[in-house]
């Protein structure tokens, strides 16, 4: 059935040839929207079925049941805002917008004409990630006392937003993701050293804090030697590692916690003892994330359901960089997040 869709895309540049690739794959793409006319002409070359503009007032004329825009985020709202008006099913990149009003507004005009907003929060879509998800919703890992995130290397360094905007959407979805709330607080940290005079942090220390007193760490930063991707999840029965980094083995998840023993006397103290058992490596079976965030998009416009990185989970999202970036400011000030 999903070959009957019509799926659009505007902006297909260097990520967004891989929705081309994607979109191609699964057989509904239908048209695409691209500044860049040596682009287009290269695509119509590859897929000559495949109706091409330069113009997304042309490409709403097409019939498309949904588009994906994957321009940068200065175009999202505006591109995005026009799709939805014209009754056109939705899938922006992250982040969803430059600011949370802008954000509520697309997921207002979604939710008003019953179609479907979609974010493009990638790591939702890997397995390692839905594969530490069950973990916790099954028990196995306990109580989740806290996450860590680092997403660091050297470089891409962007000069219209800080590495909080750039990399810690990622993160901060995978936590959503994960915990399946909201931050009650947000706090953070950081420093501007390579554009110093443009006051454009390039290191970012971010704490989320949770009603059930969870919380989690998000470092982000352009300036590191080495390309890091690392999620630690540490509940009171297991702990589990997520390197995105390791070629073979993405998953550790470690028989490791701290106990309370008491001594058998009445009305002895009791203790802390640390438990250290084994380290399994379980089999996530590969899948392209992209594939699969793809797949979604299609199934929700089917179903009508709504999507695991939805415009809500999207919105959130920015308010919780939006804050971030407050609370920078404010030298780490910590603010309630009202979500």
């Amino acid at each position: 059935m999903s070959e009957q869709l019509k799926i659009g895309l505007v902006g297909a540049g260097n990520w967004g040839a891989n929705y081309v690739r994607n979109l191609s794959s699964l057989g509904v793409f239908s048209a695409v929207c691209d500044l860049d006319e040596n682009r287009l002409a290269k695509i119509k070359a590859d897929y000559p079925t495949v109706r091409t503009t330069t113009s997304v007032d042309e490409l709403l004329e097409m019939g498309l049941d949904g588009c994906v825009i994957a321009t940068h985020t200065q175009a999202h709202y505006e591109a995005g805002l026009k799709l939805l008006e014209a009754g056109v099913h939705c899938h922006i990149e992250k982040p969803l917008c430059e600011s949370s009003a802008q954000a509520l507004e697309l997921c207002e005009a979604a939710e008003s004409r019953n179609l479907v907003l979609m974010v493009g929060h990638i790591l939702l879509y890997h397995p390692a990630v839905e594969f530490i998800r069950g973990m916790i919703e099954s028990g196995e890992l306990g109580q989740v006392y806290y996450i860590s995130a680092t997403r660091c290397n050297l470089g891409v360094i962007r000069r219209h937003e800080n590495v909080m905007w750039s990399m810690a959407p990622h993160d901060i979805s995978i936590v959503q993701y994960l915990l399946n709330d909201d931050p009650v607080s947000v706090s953070a940290t950081g420093q501007s050293f390579v554009q110093a005079d443009e006051g454009i942090e390039d290191v970012t220390h971010l704490t989320l804090k949770f009603a059930d007193r969870s919380m989690a760490s998000i470092t982000s930063s352009w300036l590191d030697p080495e390309k890091v991707r690392l999620i630690k999840v540490v509940g009171s029965e297991k702990m589990v590692v997520f390197d995105d980094m390791d070629p073979r083995y993405k998953l550790q998840v470690h028989e490791k916690g701290v106990d309370w023993q008491k001594f058998v006397e009445p009305g002895s103290a009791s203790f802390l003892s640390i438990r250290s058992g084994d380290v399994h490596i379980p089999f996530v079976k590969p899948t392209e994330p992209l594939k699969a965030e793809c797949q979604e998009f299609i199934d929700c416009i089917q179903t009508g359901r709504t999507p695991r990185s939805s415009g809500r989970q999207g919105y959130a999202n920015v308010k919780l960089i939006e804050l971030g970036c407050e609370s920078l400011k404010g030298n780490g000030t910590p603010l309630m997040t009202g979500l």
